[in-house]
């Protein structure tokens, strides 16, 4: 490899390479070249380009976070790691970072729509994984009254003691307990109030195990993280409005 004596020198041989679709042969070199330069931004994302082309998706991503952490909310680095997290279906954290690049670029069309794509989507997995939930509750709880035994009644009288017997049976002692809290659960979730939802489903978890329950859990913990996000970005455009004004009215 030639010695250069700068870094423009450097990443213009490496643009060369891109170019001529030496991918190896560049991402080799840009290694090196990166040893020299440890803090270049155009070195690094040219690493990346290299990666891209030659389709190793998960060493781009490492190198993408690596990058955020270095260089801040950067909008060619938010962009990718928006981009190549929606490529490979992580649909929360695409949309995550989809909302930091609208705001920084407000004006930015695609990522407008892949925000609405992403929350129709998020929203739609969600409804349908409630859904299933709901449908396996059904069934399990069929289930459990036929296997039942029915309760037996038993009155004394002259001829001795008289059984009668509900056919029909009925639910396990704490059964209905379960379903009713459980029913409560559900309605906090439709309304939003996602924690009071959250502290009854983790109760039901402790005492019954399910994996149902678990997953709730785990959809509603995912659901209080983005809603935290958007308010620290709602937050954020606040403090930049009530920035203009001031210089605004200095000025």
């Amino acid at each position: 490899m030639a010695n250069f004596q700068n870094e423009r020198e450097q990443l213009a041989q490496l643009e060369d390479l891109f170019q001529q679709n030496k991918f190896i042969d560049g991402l080799a070199q840009a290694d090196v070249v990166i040893k020299q330069f440890p803090v270049s931004f155009q070195l690094r994302f040219l690493k990346y380009k290299f990666l891209r082309a030659l389709e190793k998706s998960e060493e781009a991503m490492l190198l993408l976070r690596e990058m955020h952490g270095m260089f801040g909310d950067n909008i060619m680095v938010l962009k990718e790691l928006a981009d190549l997290n929606f490529q490979q279906q992580k649909h929360p954290e695409s949309l995550l970072y989809y909302k930091k690049l609208l705001f920084l670029d407000s004006f930015n069309t695609v990522a407008q729509e892949r925000v609405k794509q992403l929350q129709g989507l998020l929203e739609a997995g969600m409804t349908a994984k409630l859904a299933d939930t709901k449908v396996e509750l059904s069934q399990e709880y069929s289930m459990s009254r036929k296997l039942s035994s029915p309760p037996q009644i038993t009155f004394e009288g002259e001829s001795g003691p008289t059984v009668l017997t509900d056919e029909k049976g009925s639910p396990r002692p704490g059964e209905e307990k379960t379903f009713e809290t459980e029913s409560a659960a559900e309605l906090y979730f439709k309304q939003g109030l996602y924690r009071e939802s959250l502290a009854i489903y983790k109760n039901l978890f402790e005492k019954t195990g399910r994996t149902d329950f678990f997953m709730k859990i785990k959809a509603i913990l995912l659901l209080l993280r983005t809603e935290k996000s958007n308010q620290v970005i709602e937050q954020l455009q606040r403090f930049l409005q009530l920035l203009q004004q001031r210089g605004s009215q200095i000025v």
